[in-house]
């Protein structure tokens, strides 16, 4: 029997150190840190939000973002990491909706990539009678500096109610599907316009 519980004992223990791995990657997942090298971040204060679709009240909800300046060693300069938690359809396990981070991360150089998106969506509400899509209509995307595998691809969408939105789709597959996607309305359209201004003057703390 010592011989048994010896041999389970050391089982559980190999079984903790191949976990160790899975959790690693886990964890990189959820913090947007897809790279090793000396990291340092600050918070930063922000009022975006996101938008998720609720299919309790058909309704887009804003979901307050949280912000953090990050740096690390294998990626040129700073990042913006907004995170926003939401609970998504797509991972739905027939018990309810699982809570997930929606994230946007916005390298320096990716900085104009964004910034275009943003004028696409007001010149489009810049119309006199803006068009209305009621399926997305692609504007631009970018592969993320901060994890590789990762797209941000941008869009225009009117929901059913008619609620103008920039769309962001978050591609982490080979398939060219989004893994999730969620919306931000014109308020933090331009929030996030203003936010992108104090990046490029370094005035985030």
């Amino acid at each position: 029997m010592a011989i048994f519980l010896s041999q389970r004992a050391l089982n559980n223990k190999n079984s903790q150190h191949k976990m160790k791995p899975f959790i690693v990657i886990l964890a990189l997942l959820l913090t947007g840190c897809g790279s090793i090298g000396a990291y340092t971040e600050n918070l930063a204060d922000t009022q975006v939000r996101f938008s998720e679709y609720s299919t309790n009240t058909d309704n887009h909800l804003k979901k307050k973002a949280n912000l953090k300046v990050a740096q690390t060693g294998l990626v040129s300069g700073n990042t913006l990491l907004y995170s926003a938690e939401g609970n998504s359809l797509a991972f739905n396990s027939g018990q309810g909706s699982s809570t997930v981070i929606y994230p946007l991360w916005i390298n320096e150089s990716e900085v104009d990539e964004v910034e275009f998106a943003i004028n696409k969506y007001r010149h489009w509400q810049a119309q006199t009678t803006p068009d209305s899509y009621l399926t997305i209509k692609p504007i631009n995307e970018y592969v993320s500096e901060w994890m590789n595998g990762v797209t941000f691809k941008f869009g225009l969408y009117n929901s059913k109610q008619g609620k103008a939105f920039l769309s962001v789709c978050y591609e982490f597959s080979e398939v060219g599907s989004c893994t999730f996607t969620y919306m931000i309305d014109k308020k933090s359209v331009e929030l996030l316009s203003d936010d992108l201004d104090k990046f490029k003057l370094y005035q985030f703390h």
